[in-house]
């Protein structure tokens, strides 16, 4: 990206501001190191006491998450106007959760996974790091190229 004046700027974000905007959330995207490659999945979470909280099944994340190797956990999201966007990295190592499982149910329906099936294996991420940023969204047309829907593209 230029760096023009009229480009808005990057606001980062206190840990505190972090934590409310992965409260406010309940979907983001867990990065893990599977053998040699990296993978990203879809996960539902929940925040509980600055850890970040979700259920998996057996496969490839779960795998990958017993490896003990450090993780990254990303979330963003808009203003109910779309006119900002703010997005959150929590990085640290994942295991089992510690808490008391019955204190999950608080969280409310928007936390149920949205694949069916068992997901039996609660999972935390203790964070060793997290960060943020916010800033001002540009008009659409300054994202994209103007889109062409011809006759003669379709």
């Amino acid at each position: 990206m230029s760096s023009s004046p009229s480009e808005s700027p990057v606001e980062v974000l206190a840990p505190a501001e972090c934590w409310k905007y992965l409260q406010s959330s309940y979907i983001g995207r867990l990065a893990v190191i599977n053998g040699a490659v990296p993978e990203i999945f879809p996960v539902n979470f929940m925040v509980v006491d600055e850890t970040v909280v979700f259920r998996t099944a057996p496969g490839t994340k779960l795998r990958s998450l017993l490896r003990g190797t450090a993780v990254a956990f990303e979330v963003d999201g808009l203003n109910p106007y779309g006119t900002e966007v703010w997005s959150v990295v929590v990085k640290g190592e994942p295991g089992p959760f510690e808490g008391d499982p019955a204190s999950l149910q608080e969280g409310g329906p928007d936390r149920e996974p949205w694949q069916s099936g068992l997901k039996e294996h609660l999972v935390q991420i203790r964070p060793a790091d997290i960060s943020g940023r916010r800033f001002a969204v540009s008009p659409r047309t300054r994202w994209w190229p103007p889109q062409d829907f011809s006759a003669d593209w379709l």
